[in-house]
């Protein structure tokens, strides 16, 4: 579905009877012409003539862009990150063990 975005409406109500606080959420397909919408990004929509099947809606404009992610660069500092601290480990543990050593009679 090239130029559809799926755009979740998270609406809060009180329960008639329960007076609590509820959180209903509701999916609406739209279209988005250039498709320039990615994941997390927060939207203006506005109602159009019937698309399809179920795209009833448009983007009219991108309110607020995500953050995108270069999750090879995000592993790659991760597992640097990882590697550097175990050798820290080994290095403190060598340096303990033979300083215990040292002190012994």
């Amino acid at each position: 579905m090239m130029k559809t975005v799926t755009v979740m409406v998270e609406r809060l109500y009180k329960h008639p009877r329960y007076k609590k606080y509820m959180r209903a959420r509701k999916k609406y397909a739209a279209h988005d012409e250039e498709n320039v919408c990615n994941p997390g990004d927060m939207v203006r929509l506005k109602h159009s003539r019937p698309l399809s099947k179920t795209k009833r809606w448009v983007v009219s404009e991108i309110v607020r862009k995500e953050r995108i992610f270069d999750s090879d660069a995000v592993n790659a500092a991760v597992k640097e990150r990882v590697r550097a601290e175990k050798l820290m480990r080994a290095e403190a543990e060598r340096g303990f063990a033979a300083g215990g050593e040292v002190g012994t009679p």
